[in-house]
């Protein structure tokens, strides 16, 4: 593949790996999200729910929660995640297939929520698709968090190997990865292998895939949220709550409707 074209047509390349997704997922967010679930109460819209591990986890805490997913193959392991719990907890979830930048749902939430997955959107105006159908969707009182990665600390390539895990059937799944950021066309891809070992040790499958992410730097960020229509509540650089530094991997933003003045009719 050449230079120029590297970065091109890359999208959120999750399909084929929804088996091995949760095995590599950092829960730290957990208890940050269980937080504000107590603070806000159901409903609760998980978007881009992936294969549905925060949705399950909050729902095991006794929330009502939507998981809004577009990717097939991640809401067909999802499905089969929610089969295994009770039934007093499954009737708490509902998934539904769904583009984060353009979807419609027949309620409003007190709370939602989109776990590292903003990023999938990846122009400008996806960007603001998804935070316009988000606002639509948020009740007047709701909180929506936003978690970022800050461009500004990003590296411009790096590798990493991740240690072997263990899946419940007795294989063992190794993922390398290596990412590029384009600093210019404001992109991250994301290269994955997954090497799967069966009960013996010996190599079974390998399967590769590409996704990509948008690079967000911080005066983009304020504005996508400004002319979105919501306002910072608070702003944090960790799911500890630590306030937000230039030094911090992440920027969350805890967010609400902005009250219209007249004087935003002019801006």
């Amino acid at each position: 593949m050449s230079k120029e074209n590297f970065f091109d047509d890359i999208g959120p390349g999750y399909e084929g790996v929804a088996e091995f997704y949760e095995l590599f997922s950092d829960n730290t967010d957990l208890p940050f999200y269980l937080e504000y679930a107590q603070r806000c109460g159901s409903p609760i819209l998980d978007i881009a729910a992936g294969t549905g591990r925060v949705t399950r986890y909050l729902a095991q805490q006794g929330f009502h929660v939507t998981a809004l997913e577009s990717s097939p193959s991640m809401l067909q392991h999802s499905k089969y995640l929610v089969s295994r719990l009770t039934p007093e907890v499954r009737s708490r979830i509902e998934l539904v297939s769904g583009n984060m930048m353009n979807f419609s749902l027949d309620r409003k939430y007190s709370l939602i929520i989109i776990p590292n997955s903003f990023g999938h959107a990846m122009t400008t105006g996806e960007q603001l698709s998804t935070l316009q159908s988000i606002h639509k969707h948020l009740s007047d009182d709701g909180l929506f968090i936003l978690d970022l990665f800050p461009g500004a600390v990003m590296n411009e390539h790096a590798k990493f190997q991740d240690n072997p895990t263990r899946m419940q059937d007795g294989r063992t799944v190794i993922r390398e990865g290596e990412f590029h950021v384009d600093f210019v066309k404001q992109i991250l891809r994301l290269d994955l292998r997954y090497v799967v070992f069966d009960k013996q040790g010996i190599e079974e499958n390998e399967v590769m895939v590409t996704s990509g992410a948008s690079v967000i730097f911080n005066r983009e960020a304020d504005l996508l949220i400004h002319f979105s229509g919501f306002e910072v509540e608070q702003e944090l650089g960790g799911f500890d709550s630590s306030p937000y530094t230039i030094e911090s991997g992440r920027r969350i933003f805890i967010l609400r409707k902005r009250k219209m003045l007249e004087a935003d009719e002019g801006v």
